[in-house]
């Protein structure tokens, strides 16, 4: 009976001390989540600002690459569980707002501007959602609109 207790004991021991999905801590997931935003940030804040439909095509597509690999590294962290639902549809915002960037390149190599000005408006509609959403994560780099 005794050895079966401390059987116990060392099979509770070992899955209490390693959970085995690697979730980062709260304070973990933000340091990494707005380091990942602002070194992206950065990179969109360099493309240059363009004048014309053709140039906003070219910029969309330098744009859309950029976004898409930031994307990608946010969703490869692992939040704690109880900011995953959260996270989740955090991401979902900003899989929206690649989506929008690639729809904005095709409306303006297509030279149909007012479709890329409704574009504009849905998607900061949506960034500031996902502005919102990252502050009640506890975001501060990812919540604030810069150009993603």
């Amino acid at each position: 009976m005794r050895a079966a207790a401390a059987g116990l004991v060392l099979v509770a021991l070992a899955a209490g001390c390693s959970s085995g999905d690697d979730r980062l801590s709260k304070d973990d997931y933000a340091k990494q989540a707005d380091a990942l935003c602002t070194k992206y940030d950065a990179e969109l804040a360099k493309l240059p600002q363009p004048t014309t439909l053709d140039a906003l095509a070219a910029m969309a597509g330098q744009a859309k690459g950029i976004a898409t690999e930031g994307a990608a590294k946010l969703r490869a962290l692992k939040p704690p569980a109880e900011l995953q639902q959260q996270v989740d549809q955090w991401l979902a915002l900003n899989d929206q707002n690649v989506k929008d960037i690639e729809a904005m390149r095709q409306a303006a190599a297509a030279g149909n501007r007012v479709k890329v000005q409704e574009i504009a408006r849905d998607a900061q509609r949506n960034e500031a959602k996902a502005d919102d959403l990252a502050r009640k994560i506890g975001l501060t780099s990812c919540a604030s609109s810069t150009g993603r």
